[in-house]
């Protein structure tokens, strides 16, 4: 019983295999919209899933993972992926209600296929099984959250390191943890991020002719952690390299806020690469067919910028943003 829960936790194809009704079954959109909670004990008795505590509250983290991550395998670096928002305003994203865990399954392995470095896709508080409330995303909860899950992830599977990549909101995830002191990070692969939480916030509410809330998120609360604002407690180091990857015609998250990020980084003595890429979608918005390459290239010790029309032909499947 132990080594077939061990091969569980660690092989998604063993995983779809013991529990394949778990993982057909799609996400629901009500707690998308209006949050779940959890104990430490229903918790600990899901399938990749870890229970976080810190200063501001506990969580329930659920994470996808590819194959590679097994004690055999002993990985030394397995790349974080964190996804875009799924919401606007109280209205789901896209086609939430149809993606099911084992389609995020699918998507890391595709990728592991392709790089032969893992990755874990990382639910975000409230979204893809974590317990949380979505509505409340890029509080500072949500950071100290995620930065607790990648920490017991890391624990779990004996990694020394890990590459943070993600796409808009999850970019910010990406560029929020590094913020908060992390020195584990081999390399950063941020795409479309959200930098400046309210600035950027003002400018879509002009953009749609809504009262002007300085300060304050699309989200509506007024207490976000502004990234751009904390790059002073990013820890130096000569090796790691921001890979900020946008498309300068991005009508959602604007270039001009993320290149500015970007110049703050560099001014305050870090590797900083712009890549800039056609986005997809009505709005050019997403990249993450960019920035999952780009992690997997990097966390293989590669420069991503030598490689990357490389990789980018034949594309795995990308993954659900």
């Amino acid at each position: 019983m132990t080594a077939l829960l061990g091969a569980m936790l660690t092989n998604p194809a063993a995983l779809a295999q013991d529990t394949g009704d778990e993982n057909a079954r799609p996400f629901l959109e009500r707690d998308l919209q209006y949050g779940t909670t959890s104990t430490k004990e229903a918790c600990e008795r899901q399938t990749n899933a870890v229970w976080v505590e810190h200063r501001l509250g506990t969580e329930c983290i659920r994470y996808y993972p590819s194959s590679g991550l097994s004690p055999e395998e002993k990985p030394n670096v397995a790349v974080m992926y964190f996804h875009g928002d799924h919401l606007a305003g109280s209205a789901p994203l896209g086609n939430y209600g149809k993606i099911t865990p084992q389609k995020l399954l699918d998507g890391v392995q595709s990728y592991y296929r392709k790089f032969g470095v893992p990755y874990v896709l990382i639910g975000r508080p409230g979204v893809y099984g974590s317990s949380g409330d979505h509505t409340q995303r890029r509080r500072l909860k949500e950071s100290y959250s995620l930065n607790a899950a990648v920490d017991a992830i890391k624990t779990r599977y004996g990694m020394q390191k890990v590459v943070l990549a993600g796409q808009s909101g999850g970019a910010y995830t990406a560029a929020a943890l590094l913020s908060l002191g992390r020195t584990d990070v081999m390399c950063v692969a941020a795409s479309s991020g959200v930098y400046a939480v309210s600035e950027l916030a003002e400018i879509k509410r002009a953009k749609n002719y809504m009262r002007s809330r300085p300060g304050c998120d699309v989200t509506n609360y007024c207490d976000a952690y502004e990234v751009i604002d904390h790059v002073d407690a990013v820890v130096a180091d000569p090796q790691r390299v921001f890979y900020l990857i946008a498309n300068p015609e991005d009508r959602n998250t604007v270039f001009f806020l993320q290149k500015r990020f970007a110049d703050k980084l560099a001014a305050a003595g870090h590797r900083v690469e712009v890549i800039e890429a056609k986005g997809r979608g009505p709005d050019g918005h997403s990249l993450s067919h960019v920035s999952f390459p780009v992690a997997g290239v990097c966390a293989r010790g590669e420069d991503p910028k030598s490689v990357l029309s490389g990789a980018l032909k034949n594309q795995a499947p990308e993954p659900v943003e």
